[in-house]
């Protein structure tokens, strides 16, 4: 396992994160922008890259893995939101925030910087894994994740139930069929979804860069409930939680894709689910953009203790 490969692939995502932030002081993005954008990533190109990751897996299927890895997921994702309430408690964070702090312990940043990581640490196969993963990361993300972001803001903003049809989670559940069924959908369609897919991770990025834009630099790294969020759920809970993994599941490549998605930091999703459903964008930005600036650290430090 090359930790160098983990490093660069780190620092490629804060470049992105950079460009947003140019972009963003010299104009060339506002607000207004920012908003549309963030539609445009979470109606159509992240949706089109969960079916894409489905779509690019060739060869023989390999159900009975996947479908343990499937049932790994739903119990994780029934599990979470209740760690993440224990969590918030723990830590008494603000009533306020506590729907942005939930949303980041539960939703690592699996599409935008598991993949590339899984797939230079495993290849392919592990790449599948994570695939399997993310369809249930967007089915969950999409069902109860705008219920969740909307913890503590006014209730006229809260979740509606229609949002449980939003293209994210309709997609997922295409890409889990057209996984069990073996269909594959002709060139004709598979190249324009992969291509809107591919534009997902550095929209998402610039996002987050160009959120961040509209504070004070010196205000980005002053909450002082990020750091202690991010000393538990990024490094006390992935370590106290790898003795239970390794109970329940042998396969080593599977433990191994498990944990290191489990170690991810917070999904930039945050960003654009806070500005969707009118929470506090801007704490999700700094937060989101903390919890992956630590990961440079907390990453190489957790694979090192638990993986080799």
């Amino acid at each position: 396992m090359n930790i160098a490969v983990i490093i660069n692939q780190l620092f490629q995502l804060f470049l992105l994160i950079l460009l947003g932030y140019l972009l963003y002081k010299t104009g060339l993005i506002d607000r207004t922008m920012n908003q549309k954008l963030t539609k445009l990533v979470l109606q159509v190109t992240m949706p089109c890259m969960v079916l894409d990751s489905v779509l690019k897996q060739t060869g023989e299927r390999d159900i009975r893995t996947v479908g343990f890895v499937f049932l790994i997921a739903v119990i994780y994702y029934l599990l979470m939101p209740f760690v993440s309430y224990l969590l918030c408690i723990l830590l008494r964070l603000p009533e306020k925030s506590r729907g942005v702090y939930m949303f980041m312990a539960v939703f690592e940043n699996i599409g935008f910087m598991g993949i590339p990581l899984i797939n230079a640490i495993y290849g392919p196969k592990g790449v599948l894994y994570t695939a399997v993963i993310n369809i249930m990361f967007n089915l969950a993300a999409f069902s109860y994740g705008p219920w969740m972001i909307s913890i503590g803001i006014d209730t006229s903003t809260r979740f509606n139930p229609r949002d449980v049809f939003s293209p994210g989670s309709l997609f997922s559940l295409l890409a889990l069929l057209l996984y069990a069924t073996g269909i594959q959908l002709p060139s004709i369609l598979a190249g324009p979804i992969g291509s809107l897919g591919s534009m997902t991770t550095p929209l998402a990025m610039m996002l987050i860069g160009s959120t961040l834009a509209t504070m004070k630099l010196g205000e980005v790294f002053r909450d002082i409930h990020v750091y202690p969020y991010i000393l538990v759920r990024q490094v006390i809970l992935p370590i106290l939680a790898f003795p239970l993994l390794k109970m329940l599941i042998r396969d080593g490549m599977v433990l191994g894709v498990f944990f290191i998605l489990f170690i991810m930091p917070a999904a930039s999703n945050c960003v654009l689910f806070a500005t969707t459903y009118h929470n506090d964008e801007a704490l999700a930005a700094r937060a989101v953009f903390i919890s992956t600036l630590l990961c440079i650290i907390t990453i190489p430090l957790l694979v090192v203790i638990c993986l080799l």
